[in-house]
């Protein structure tokens, strides 16, 4: 089975690129689609623009798609266990292919403190939403650069270490495409990968045959 992940989208936003995620989604061949959380920015209006419908158009129908609810589009929290459609809603997603044990999470709730509180994560995205329409720069990208990259390794270790029980283990959130391959002291190979977001850069990732590749998606490609 081939499965595509991808993540952070941010429909909804000012700066996410439209064009690239439908071209994507147009392009790749796939027999699964995972969306890892953050693919409608439902705190930011407006939302179903025709830019935006058209992007949710080229989702294939007939495909079996999984959406792990992120912290933006938590009004979904709602629909988890449930199915619309093709499309099921779930806040994590585990699966086993030849021989390795993955785990799909978007990644909101390895954070700590109060920016985990839902009140909190609508009144901070209202609030960047105002100032990044007033001041025309992408605050995301800002914070990832200055704050998550410098703490980058222990956040990478944490993150194994919390889950040690699987092979691989793919989250969203950051925005931060990376992918880090690590033998543990049992000698057992895991991975963390994290999808990026369509925000900043244009990542994803592409699990074929029981191998997860992270790549970065090129216009140019035919």
């Amino acid at each position: 089975m081939k499965r595509l992940i991808i993540s952070d989208i941010h429909i909804g936003s000012r700066y996410y690129k439209a064009d690239q995620v439908k071209a994507l989604l147009q392009t790749i061949e796939y027999d699964q689609l995972i969306l890892n959380g953050d693919i409608l920015d439902l705190i930011k209006v407006p939302i179903f623009t025709d830019r935006a419908l058209s992007l949710l158009k080229a989702i294939d129908p007939s495909k079996e798609i999984i959406y792990v609810v992120g912290n933006h589009d938590i009004s979904f929290k709602g629909f988890v266990g449930n199915s619309i459609g093709p499309v099921k809603f779930v806040n994590s997603y585990e699966f086993e292919e030849k021989n390795r044990t993955f785990r799909v999470q978007h990644g909101d709730i390895y954070d700590k403190g109060w920016i985990k509180d839902s009140f909190w994560i609508k009144l901070l995205s209202l609030v960047q939403n105002s100032i990044e329409n007033y001041f025309n720069i992408d605050l995301t990208s800002w914070y990832v650069s200055r704050k998550i990259k410098k703490r980058k390794l222990k956040r990478i270790w944490d993150l194994l270490d919390a889950n040690s029980d699987v092979d691989v283990i793919i989250l969203g959130h950051t925005h931060i495409p990376e992918a880090v391959i690590w033998v543990n002291e049992r000698e057992e190979i895991k991975t963390y990968i994290n999808c990026g977001d369509w925000v900043s850069h244009t990542s994803y990732v592409l699990i074929d045959d029981g191998v997860a590749r992270l790549k970065e998606w090129k216009q140019s490609r035919n």
